[in-house]
């Protein structure tokens, strides 16, 4: 017999075995795009919410002018002490609000949390020492946790500052 009497139909091992690695290797990377569009889309939705809250309470103290001084370290309150009534005074109010405010924080946000300072450098700060040096402009700041985010300098905290035109 001669070996040109066999034909090479199909595949040899090595073949199917080089076939199946490079296969896992794109699959692999396909993976890692799917993990990373998912912690992106996170991100966006944390910084969104951020966002929305921050500028939401901004614009409570904008309307509310003549109360802005009380929303800066309020008196811990009764957050519904001022939903039923009409008899609040401004500082009671402002308490309420952020309060409020506050829980939706840490609703919202890993590690939520946030604050009225003033400050003449508002985008410094993290959540255990806001940097507010009391000068400057009312700012509203924002901190939260990234658990994707936690290998780099900051630990995955990440900070947003609304500031309030006055």
């Amino acid at each position: 017999m001669k070996s040109s009497d066999f034909s090479q139909n199909g595949f040899s091992l090595i073949e199917v075995t080089i076939a199946s690695a490079i296969f896992s290797v794109g699959l692999a990377g396909v993976s890692l795009m799917l993990l990373t569009a998912i912690m992106g889309t996170a991100e966006a939705g944390h910084q969104t919410v951020a966002t929305n809250s921050a500028d939401s309470l901004a614009e409570l103290i904008a309307v509310n002018s003549d109360a802005a001084g009380h929303f800066v370290n309020p008196q811990a309150a009764d957050l519904g002490l001022c939903i039923d009534t009409l008899d609040c005074s401004y500082a009671e109010m402002a308490a309420a609000e952020v309060g409020t405010w506050q829980q939706e924080l840490a609703a919202g946000l890993p590690n939520g949390s946030g604050l009225v300072c003033r400050d003449s450098t508002p985008d410094d700060g993290l959540a255990g020492d806001a940097a507010c040096d009391g000068n400057g402009g009312l700012v509203v700041k924002v901190f939260w946790q990234e658990a994707f985010r936690s290998d780099m300098n900051d630990d995955g905290q990440r900070r947003l500052v609304a500031r309030i035109p006055f």
